[in-house]
C-alpha cells in the first residue's frame, strides 16, 4: 500500500517508532529498531453507531472534524474527532510505553446525543511483508488478540475488552460495510485481519473508553508474555505513567528558558524529538523517520549519517543529553571500518546502509564530534575508551590526501550529489585532525603520533586557502575537480580527466566548481578553519545571502541550482547562517533567520527539512533531526547572549 510522504506526528520510546498522519492514522510502525522493520500496511480504526447493521465509519473519514495536538511536554499524541450526524466525539491518545515493546491507542468516546446509543468499535489491520507467502495471521482466543507474524517478527493487537467478532482475510471492507465480520477461520496464511468490540449502550452525554494494545516480540511465547502484561494494566494508569516520564525527561534537559513562549514550545518539542530519534538498543542517531520506502523521490532517510551526527550530538550535549551522546559515540566506535574510516551511512543496528560511495566528511565529522563531547563533559574515561578509534580515523585521514592539490582526495559531497574535492569535506577533515590532536594531548600520547596529524592539518589549511579561495570570484569555490550531476552541467566548463580509483578508471571533472553553496559556512561554523570575521568568510557569506535567499518566502536554499524536491529553502541552512552571524556578533540578523525557522514549524511544533518556495508551508521530511539540532544550537547561543 502506498504511503503518504509526510509523517505529520511521531510517537515512540527509543526502541519503537510510530508515525501518524494529520488524520490520526497510524501508517508506519518500526520495531525492533526505530528504523526497521516497518510493520504496517494498513491500520484503520472506526465505529459502528446504532443498534442496526449500519456500516463502519472509519475515523479518517472526511465526515469527522479533526484536531490534533500533543499533550504538553510529552510524546503523547492526541487526535480529537467530532461528528454531529452520528453524535460522537472521540479522543484518541497514542503513546508507547517506556522500556516496553508496546504501543497504546487509548480512546474516549462521548455520546453527544440527547439519548443513549449502542456503539461498536472496529479495527482493520494489515501487516507488511517482503515475502507475502510467509505472512500469517491468527486469533488468540485466550488473549483476545489478533496476531500478525512472519519468521521472528510477531505483532499482536488486543484491547481491554473481549472481542465481539473477527475476520481473517477475505473481503474485509465488504464485511465492514455491512457491519458484520465473519467469525470463521481463526488461522490463515494472510496478512489482513479485523476485530470488533461492543461498547454497549452509551447514555446521553455519557462516555466510554477502550484501550488498544499493540505488542511486539521475536517469538510466539514471548509475545504471549508481553500481551499478558499489556492487558493487565489499566489504560488511564499507563497514560499517566507515560506522561509523567516525558515531563520528567524534559526537566532534566536543563536550560534557562526564553521569555518567548513560542520559542520555548519549539525547544521543548525539539528535546522530545531528539529522544525519539535516538535508538536506545544501539545508540544510533537517526536522520528522520522514513517516508519514501520505495525510493521514488530520494534515497531514504531512516539511517545514521556521521555528517548529521556532528551537529545533532553537539545539540544533544548542549541540551543535557550527554548520556545519549556518549552512547552514540560508542555506537560509532562499533561500526568503524578496519581502515579507520566510516561509510556514508548506517542502519540503527550498525549494519551498513545502501550508499553512493565514500563521504570523507563523515570520518572527519565523527572525530570532531568526539572531541566536542569530551570538551563539554571532561569525561576522560570516554576519551580513553575511544582513543584507538580516534587514532585509526586520524591515520586514515592523513592517508586520504591528494598529493597534487594538498586537499582531501575526491569523494562524495555532503549533499551526496557530486564527486570531487569539496571545500566542506576538506573543512570537516581539518576539524577531525585538529580534534584528534587535542585528544592525543589530553591523553598525553607521544607527540610522535600527533605530529603527523599536525603536519597534515597545517598543509590542508594552506591548501584550502590557496586552492579554494578565488579572489576574482570573491568567494570560496565549492570544490575543484568535481564531477557535476547531471553531466550536462559540465558543458562549456573547463574539464579534465582524473583517476577515479586504483584500478585505472578515469572520470571527467570540472577544474573549478564556482556554484555558491551554503555549506561553505562550514569553513567557519562548525569546523573552524577560518574565523567568522575573516574577510574571505564575510565575502563568501554575503554571496550566499545574495544568491541563495529565496525571494518569495525567504529562507536559504542549499545552492544556486538546487533542484531537489523543487529547490526550496531549508530550515537547517537558514539556521546555519544564524549560527555564523552569532559568531560575528550580528544578533539582529541571526534573530531574523531564527524567527524565519520558527515560522516554518508544523502545527505540532515539528521542524521539516524544507519550506515550500511557493507557499511558505512545511514540505517534505517531517521531522528532520538536523533541523531540530540547528534550532537547539541557535536557541542556546541566543540565550547565552540574552537575545531571546
Amino acid at each position: 500500500m502506498a504511503k503518504a510522504y509526510i509523517n505529520d506526528g511521531i510517537i515512540g520510546n527509543s526502541r519503537m517508532l510510530g508515525c501518524l498522519t494529520r488524520e490520526g492514522e497510524l501508517h508506519r510502525l518500526f520495531w525492533p529498531n526505530i528504523d526497521h522493520m516497518q510493520h504496517i500496511d494498513k491500520f484503520e480504526v472506526g465505529v459502528i453507531a446504532g443498534d442496526d447493521n449500519t456500516g463502519a465509519l472509519f475515523l479518517t473519514n472526511q465526515e469527522f472534524r479533526i484536531n490534533q495536538f500533543y499533550s504538553k511536554g510529552t510524546n503523547v499524541l492526541n487526535t480529537m474527532y467530532s461528528n454531529d450526524e452520528i453524535g460522537l466525539k472521540i479522543l484518541q491518545s497514542d503513546f508507547c510505553l517506556i522500556g516496553k515493546d508496546i504501543l497504546i491507542r487509548q480512546y474516549e468516546i462521548e455520546n453527544t446525543y440527547e439519548k443513549e446509543q449502542v456503539v461498536r468499535w472496529i479495527l482493520h489491520s494489515s501487516s507488511v511483508s517482503s515475502t507475502s507467502n510467509f505472512t500469517g495471521s491468527l486469533i488468540n482466543f485466550d488473549q483476545e488478540a489478533l496476531i500478525h507474524y512472519q519468521r521472528d517478527q510477531y505483532m499482536s493487537i488486543s484491547s481491554d475488552m473481549d472481542i465481539e467478532s473477527f475476520q481473517l482475510g477475505g473481503d474485509i471492507q465488504a464485511s465492514l460495510k455491512k457491519g458484520k465480520l465473519q467469525n470463521s477461520d481463526s488461522v490463515l496464511m494472510v496478512s489482513e485481519g479485523a476485530l470488533s468490540w461492543n461498547l454497549g449502550n452509551i447514555e446521553a452525554k455519557g462516555k466510554k473508553s477502550i484501550t488498544i494494545q499493540i505488542c511486539f516480540a521475536h517469538n510466539y511465547k514471548k509475545l504471549e508474555e508481553v500481551l499478558t502484561e499489556a492487558r493487565k494494566a489499566e489504560g488511564k494508569i499507563l497514560y499517566q505513567q507515560t506522561k509523567d516520564y516525558w515531563l520528567e525527561y524534559s526537566k532534566r534537559c536543563g536550560v534557562d528558558r526564553s521569555k518567548n513562549q513560542q520559542y520555548n514550545d519549539l525547544y521543548e518539542r525539539t528535546l522530545l524529538v531528539f529522544k525519539l530519534m535516538y535508538d536506545e538498543k544501539c545508540g544510533g542517531l537517526m536522520a528522520a523517520p522514513e517516508v519514501d520506502e520505495e525510493m521514488e523521490k530520494c534515497g531514504r532517510y531512516a539511517y545514521c549519517w556521521g555528517r548529521d551526527a556532528a551537529f545533532i550530538a553537539d545539540a544533544l550535549d548542549q541540551c543535557g543529553l550527554e548520556e545519549e551522546v556518549e552512547q552514540f559515540f560508542y555506537y560509532a566506535k562499533s561500526i568503524q571500518e578496519e581502515n579507520g574510516s566510516w561509510f556514508q551511512r548506517y542502519c540503527m543496528d550498525g549494519n551498513l546502509a545502501p550508499s553512493w560511495g565514500l563521504q570523507i566528511d563523515e570520518t572527519g565529522s565523527l572525530l570532531y564530534g568526539m572531541w566536542k563531547h569530551y570538551d563539554r563533559t571532561n569525561n576522560i574515561t570516554f576519551l580513553k575508551n575511544i582513543w584507538e578509534n580516534v587514532k585509526l580515523g586520524a591515520d586514515f585521514l592523513i592517508n586520504f590526501m591528494d598529493p597534487e592539490t594538498g586537499l582531501t582526495k575526491a569523494s562524495h559531497d555532503l549533499w551526496e550529489e557530486r564527486w570531487g574535492e569539496h571545500t566542506y569535506s576538506a573543512a570537516a577533515v581539518y576539524a577531525g585532525l585538529r580534534s584528534s590532536i587535542k585528544i592525543a594531548k589530553c591523553l598525553e600520547v607521544s607527540d610522535e603520533i600527533s605530529n603527523r596529524w599536525e603536519t597534515t592539518a597545517i598543509r590542508l589549511k594552506a591548501a584550502i586557502e590557496n586552492e579554494l579561495w578565488e579572489e576574482d570570484h570573491n568567494c570560496f569555490l565549492r570544490g575543484i575537480r568535481t564531477q557535476l550531476y547531471p553531466a550536462q552541467k559540465m558543458k562549456d566548463l573547463e574539464c579534465r580527466l582524473v583517476p577515479a580509483n586504483s584500478k585505472g578508471a578515469m572520470k571527467e571533472v570540472v577544474c573549478k566548481d564556482y556554484i555558491v553553496d551554503v555549506s561553505l559556512i562550514g569553513l567557519s561554523v562548525p569546523f573552524g578553519v577560518l574565523e567568522a570575521s575573516d574577510y574571505r568568510m564575510i565575502a563568501t557569506v554575503k554571496k550566499i545571502e545574495d544568491i541563495l535567499t529565496v525571494e518569495k518566502v525567504g529562507g536559504i536554499k542549499r545552492y544556486e541550482d538546487d533542484e531537489y524536491i523543487g529547490g526550496n529553502p531549508w530550515i537547517l541552512t537558514t539556521l546555519w547562517l544564524a549560527l555564523y552571524h552569532i559568531k560575528n556578533k550580528d544578533f539582529n540578523k541571526a534573530l531574523l533567520y531564527f524567527d524565519w525557522a520558527v515560522k516554518g514549524r508544523t502545527e505540532l511544533d515539528l521542524l521539516p527539512e524544507q519550506i515550500s518556495k511557493e507557499t511558505g508551508e512545511p514540505i517534505w521530511i517531517v521531522p528532520l533531526t538536523w533541523s531540530h539540532a540547528m534550532y537547539a544550537l541557535v536557541y542556546h547561543e541566543l540565550r547565552k547572549e540574552n537575545i531571546i
